[in-house]
């Protein structure tokens, strides 16, 4: 019988939180401030603990399907029509619906912004009132984060949200609202130059017990919100795991070591969620600008995964993959001494994986190419020279790894993005 894995949903939700404050800067502290009114409103409506719970959770990450710049523009207009303000929802619950703990928070999310004018009377009996309660906390977060005294603006904005009463929003919740607008403390809350300590002090959830061997769907869930961003990134990651988990395996690593550092594969870019769609995307030579933007995305994969205890163990491995053995790669500027076996494995799968795939600005390159690269990398004492003979050696095994991976992922990315056009909810 497998052993059973604590995952602690706060953790995963504090960390996840993080990252889109960093991604969606507009939005800064809005996934917080949207969590706070949702707690308060939970409390004013006395939800039972399971509604309450799988709220809370949605309302702290709930615009994670927000990939393109597109959509993220779209998310700091206020009007309830505006062209793609449905897309990053459908996306959140293409993401969370795969695995089936989440399956109800997938819920929520798909339909928190299924107004009343957008849906039939009979589409409305299926939808969770917890996603109509996340409407008129968005909706109201929104409208709280422009000026700095809340308590004058408060009146301007319960108008507002009343406003919408029956048009658009849900009745009942409007009227808890409206119950909760009376007290001063609710609006301090929102405004709380101590919103951090806030979110912690009330976002209470539960600690998920999960078979060791279950964690890789977890994995599974943060590769598909790193790589779907954008059709040149969607097999990237699932590359990097393969290759390290194939490196690993070649090297003679047990069981539990191969999957750790394919696990760190799978999560060694998740600090990208920081990067603009525009600067992975550009076709040309980065600006130093760009670039320096890209040289913080291993800096927030360690910070993410530091704060997940679950991923703690494998952090430096993850977020490693851009230190040279010469301690000029960055962002840590780690030398040799300092760079593990495993942190080196997920260096080398990811410079061969860049190298042979192809890019917005060039085709992949053959393995021949590329391992002419990497053995003058290894020359600059860039790269750990003994990882890339392994890959020299059984390079037609490693590529066919790595071929076969990214095929099954761009299949995955193909069918995510037809089911993401689907008109509706």
């Amino acid at each position: 019988m497998s052993e059973l894995v604590e995952v602690s949903l706060k953790e995963l939700v504090f960390s996840l939180a993080n990252l889109i404050d960093h991604a969606i800067t507009p939005l800064m502290d809005h996934h917080r401030r949207t969590a706070i009114i949702v707690y308060h409103l939970a409390n004013q409506m006395d939800l039972p603990w399971k509604q309450r719970h799988d709220l809370l959770f949605s309302a702290a990450i709930h615009d994670i399907g927000a990939f393109s710049i597109v959509e993220q523009r779209a998310l700091t207009d206020l009007k309830f029509e505006y062209e793609y303000i449905n897309r990053h929802a459908r996306a959140a619950y293409l993401l969370f619906n795969e695995i089936p703990y989440f399956k109800h928070i997938a819920e929520i999310l798909r339909y928190h912004h299924a107004y009343l004018n957008l849906i039939s009377a009979e589409e409305r009996k299926n939808i969770p009132l917890e996603a109509f309660i996340l409407q008129v906390a968005d909706y109201a977060a929104v409208l709280s984060e422009k000026g700095s005294d809340l308590l004058e603006q408060a009146p301007v904005i319960l108008a507002e949200i009343k406003k919408q009463s029956n048009s658009r929003l849900l009745p009942e919740v409007v009227m808890a609202f409206e119950q909760l607008a009376q007290k001063e403390s609710f609006w301090l809350d929102i405004k709380s130059i101590s919103l951090n300590v806030l979110f912690e002090k009330y976002i209470k959830l539960d600690c998920l017990h999960i078979k060791n061997d279950e964690i890789l769907s977890l994995a599974h869930l943060f590769r598909r919100i790193i790589d779907f961003r954008s059709e040149f990134t969607s097999t990237h990651t699932a590359g990097v795991a393969s290759v390290a988990g194939e490196l690993a395996e070649l090297s003679g690593r047990d069981d539990e070591a191969i999957r750790k550092i394919f696990l760190a594969g799978y999560l060694h870019d998740i600090g990208k969620l920081t990067v603009p769609n525009e600067i992975l995307e550009k076709p040309g030579k980065l600006t130093p600008e760009e670039f320096n933007v890209i040289r913080g995305h291993t800096y927030y994969t360690k910070m993410f995964l530091d704060g997940f205890s679950l991923f703690a163990g494998i952090s430096d491995w993850a977020s490693q993959h851009h230190e040279k053995m010469s301690g000029k790669g960055y962002p840590f500027h780690e030398e040799a001494k300092n760079l593990s076996v495993e942190s080196r494995t997920v260096a080398v799968a990811d410079v061969f994986t860049a190298l042979t795939e192809d890019r917005p600005y060039r085709k992949g390159m053959s393995t021949e190419a590329a391992l002419q690269i990497m053995d003058e990398a290894v020359r600059d004492n860039e790269l750990d020279g003994s990882l890339v003979d392994l890959i020299r050696r059984y390079q037609d095994k490693i590529n066919q790894v790595r071929i076969t991976a990214q095929q099954t992922s761009k299949k995955e990315y193909d069918k995510f993005i037809t089911e993401l056009n689907v008109d509706g909810f």
